[in-house]
């Protein structure tokens, strides 16, 4: 059975956690497949009125942060302009959306319906997004069947600077441990890395994660933040502590810095359903209440393995929270 996706309220503007993996593991990203996924990525948003704030595209998964408006109230004007911008101005749907409008009446409300349910809807973002680069990694590699191991998972969080800056962090260090950079600026294809290359879509998402509204110090903080969290001194592969040490510390209620668990995988950050503080996971738990089972009571839980107190999820995680 699959886990029910978890959406902000209605009305309310929604930030989320998405991530999905290759079929198989394959490591089917390189600099060309990543520089593709990513033109597709923002013009999709673009049209579709979604935020990126962060995102890393790896070798055979990507991670996103992206933030879906409470409510769309575009005009035909904005709307039409959209669909030419992504579709291009001689494409049949714009064409068939210019005729809807000049016969009026329901015809128009019925062609303007279509496409507006389709704005700031992040399951549609992320299926025309997999779709659309499955095509054309498809035709270009003569290759047939699916890409994608399953539909993308999601993790809903509270707007907060904890909430975001905590999966941002976790976000631009994916390519520091996996080991191909030594510094996230390096890395072209995270939200952190263009950044500092200059794309200023990226930078207002920096800001906007880190509540700063001036580039420099938005920067200089959440540079701060990344090697407090990311560079600690490691061995083994893939730069994590040893497991065991790790165990035994948790078994010890001994608290980790952020640093050294940002640098695995914490699954809290990916399979939580929800992350914010106990009251936006409570009002989130009693949206969702008929998902959970009727002996459940509460929906906050702690996250064992973080030291910061303030940030719980709504999903009790019986299998061992770090990997």
């Amino acid at each position: 059975m699959r886990t029910p996706r978890i959406k902000a309220r209605k009305g309310v503007s929604g930030l989320y956690h998405c991530m999905s993996h290759v079929v198989d593991g394959s490591y089917i990203f390189g600099p060309e497949e990543k520089e593709v996924f990513l033109q597709m990525m923002w013009k999709l948003a673009d049209f579709l009125g979604i935020e990126v704030l962060d995102y890393v595209v790896m070798g055979n998964h990507y991670h996103q942060l992206i933030k879906a408006p409470a409510s769309v109230d575009i005009d035909d004007l904005e709307l039409r302009n959209r669909l030419r911008a992504y579709y291009g101005p001689d494409h049949k749907k714009v064409a068939m959306f210019d005729a809807a409008l000049e016969r009026g009446g329901l015809t128009a409300s019925k062609a303007r319906g279509i496409h507006l349910r389709r704005m700031g809807n992040i399951s549609e973002f992320e299926k025309v997004l997999k779709q659309k680069f499955s095509r054309w990694y498809n035709k270009r590699n003569k290759r047939k069947g699916t890409l994608w191991m399953e539909r993308f998972k999601s993790l809903l969080l509270e707007d907060c600077v904890s909430a975001r800056t905590t999966v941002a962090a976790y976000i631009d260090l994916n390519p520091v441990r996996a080991k191909m950079v030594a510094d996230p600026k390096d890395y072209r294809h995270c939200g952190y890395g263009a950044a500092i290359g200059g794309d200023q879509r990226c930078r207002d998402g920096i800001m906007q994660i880190t509540g700063i509204e001036n580039w420099k110090k938005a920067a200089a903080d959440y540079r701060k933040l990344l090697m407090q969290r990311g560079n600690v001194q490691v061995e083994g592969k893939r730069g994590s502590i040893d497991r065991k040490l790790l165990l035994e510390t948790l078994e010890m209620k001994g608290h980790l810095p952020r640093s050294q668990l940002l640098r695995l995988k914490v699954r809290f950050l990916t399979d939580g359903l929800v992350l914010g503080s106990e009251d936006f996971v409570e009002e989130i738990f009693n949206q969702y209440r008929d998902y959970f089972g009727t002996s459940r009571k509460t929906g906050s839980r702690p996250m064992c393995c973080l030291s910061d107190a303030s940030l719980r999820v709504i999903r009790d995680l019986r299998m061992e929270a770090v990997s």
